[in-house]
């Protein structure tokens, strides 16, 4: 008898074949895969512009770390306080109009709390800069509402759009901007600024007393408690500097004391 392998075999593919094309044939009109086939579309656009907001994001985070880089450049001895903060500004003003522009563009039509945890830390970080600038400018820090208005934008379809900055986020950077002020008055320590170091403290002070009063906030319980815990090492580091200066005078930036490290169990809530 002859062998009939590949005439079988070629008959199986052809049946094969036939039965695949009924098959996609009747995906295709199966309304559950077409609404599945729906949704992995819509899946596939979220995590596409996810993506793209957390870029954006980064590069709003670099750009306000080099500005508050820059702000820490501030020497009476080199008399350039005007120029650096001319040029923080003029940066700063380009990430509200450009960078914060383009995500708000990004998210029209989309729910912004979709894709909060991508530019949480732009939002952050640029806060931090802002109210640094700001506390070195010796002007009053801008406010959540303030800085609310300031991220609207005109769109051509609509009449205006802005990008949602929960208060949460503002009081989140703004308790980053402690840590750099204490970083300013161990600076201006060294530069024999002491006046700068009264002014920090006594600024630190009163923002870590109202942020004791707030309690906690909502949906950010840890990074706030962490947040609170960091912004009284800044402050207890900015008494002690006042504290030997007011003993020992300007000797007191002579001491390598004054760079001190406190255990958890040696902290007292400061000036109260």
């Amino acid at each position: 008898m002859a062998f009939r392998g590949p005439r079988n075999f070629k008959n199986f593919r052809e049946k094969r074949r036939i039965e695949d094309d009924d098959s996609e044939q009747s995906k295709s009109n199966n309304p559950v895969i077409q609404n599945f086939l729906i949704y992995r579309k819509e899946l596939d656009n979220k995590h596409d512009r996810h993506e793209k907001l957390v870029k954006l994001s980064r590069d709003i985070t670099i750009e306000s770390k080099r500005i508050i880089f820059l702000l820490h450049n501030i020497d009476a001895r080199k008399n350039n306080k005007e120029s650096v903060l001319s040029e923080a500004k003029e940066r700063l003003d380009k990430v509200i109009n450009s960078n914060f522009a383009t995500i708000a563009y990004e998210l029209v039509g989309h729910e912004i709390f979709q894709y909060m945890r991508a530019i949480s830390p732009a939002l952050q970080e640029f806060i931090e800069a802002l109210t640094f600038y700001e506390f070195l400018s010796d002007k009053q820090c801008s406010d959540w509402e303030v800085i609310k208005e300031r991220l609207k934008y005109k769109h051509d379809e609509l009449d205006e759009i802005s990008l949602h900055l929960a208060p949460a986020e503002y009081m989140l950077g703004f308790a980053d901007n402690t840590g750099e002020i204490m970083r300013f008055c161990i600076n201006s320590l060294g530069s024999g600024e002491t006046d700068n170091c009264f002014k920090a403290c006594k600024f630190l002070q009163n923002i870590y007393a109202h942020f004791l009063s707030i309690g906690s906030v909502p949906n950010h319980g840890r990074d706030f408690s962490q947040k609170i815990s960091t912004m009284k090492m800044s402050t207890l580091k900015t008494e002690h500097v006042c504290y030997q200066l007011k003993v020992r005078g300007t000797e007191g930036a002579k001491f390598p004391s004054l760079d001190i490290k406190l255990d958890n169990d040696d902290i007292d809530e400061g000036f109260y």
